[in-house]
């Protein structure tokens, strides 16, 4: 078989079946040997903090991602208003300037008929659908350039000191 020493054999030496029933192997596979403890108190993320600092770190880090999530939310807000201000200005001026809808008196509404209000509606909805992708697809491409997503941190780190505690996901 690929890779597994299989012994089919139906007699098997003392020193086989002891080392099956210590690492827990079966069938003749061959198991990896758990890795050695470290050599020092602290484990592999650090040393665990108190309750009390444990709990603050973790109110640190809540906010911290908080912050970060905000940060998220005001760039997608300017991305997608910005690119979908064409859309906005034109369904503004179809809906101000139609009879039925508002009937204003505005400068602009003096060149503007009913058809033409009309087009003006019809063409900002169809215009809508491909410019919430480019905008999504936009906001995409910046949050990847800038690691915004990077820049949360789990909550698990709050119980552990160490250096390891505010590392930005670069190595995963």
């Amino acid at each position: 078989m690929c890779g597994m020493g299989v012994d089919l054999e139906e007699s098997s030496s003392g020193e086989e079946e002891k080392d099956q029933e210590e690492y827990g192997m079966g069938e003749g596979v061959r198991m990896l040997l758990p890795p050695p403890p470290a050599h020092s108190e602290e484990g592999a993320w650090g040393a665990r903090r108190g309750p009390a600092a444990c709990l603050a770190w973790g109110a640190g880090l809540v906010l911290w991602n908080v912050g970060v999530a905000t940060a998220c939310l005001l760039v997608l807000a300017a991305v997608f208003a910005l690119v979908l201000l064409p859309v906005a200005l034109l369904l503004y001026a179809g809906f101000l300037c139609h009879s039925r809808v508002m009937n204003s008196q505005a400068s602009l509404c003096q060149y503007l008929e009913d058809n033409s209000c009309s087009a003006l509606i019809i063409l900002g909805f169809v215009m809508m659908s491909p410019l919430v992708v480019v905008a999504a697809a936009t906001f995409c491409g910046l949050a990847r350039r800038l690691r915004l997503f990077l820049l949360f941190q789990p909550i698990a780190r709050a119980c552990y000191r160490g250096e390891r505690c505010w590392v930005w996901g670069g190595d995963v």
